[in-house]
């Protein structure tokens, strides 16, 4: 089971959008470092198949 790189991409991208709405949903005083922590995580990974796929 192999997803194509738009696939993986669309689908962190999707998985950032989500983590910030449950930051915007909830008390940010808690999960402001949490959301932050895993968008940024997100961003670095759609960045790594970025820049594995120019490779």
């Amino acid at each position: 089971m192999t997803d194509e790189p738009a696939s993986l991409t669309d689908h962190h991208l999707r998985e950032a959008l989500r983590h910030l709405k449950e930051a915007q949903d909830g008390d940010l005083r808690k999960t402001n470092a949490i959301a932050l922590e895993q968008v940024s995580n997100t961003v670095s990974m759609v960045l790594r198949e970025h820049s594995e796929d120019g490779e």
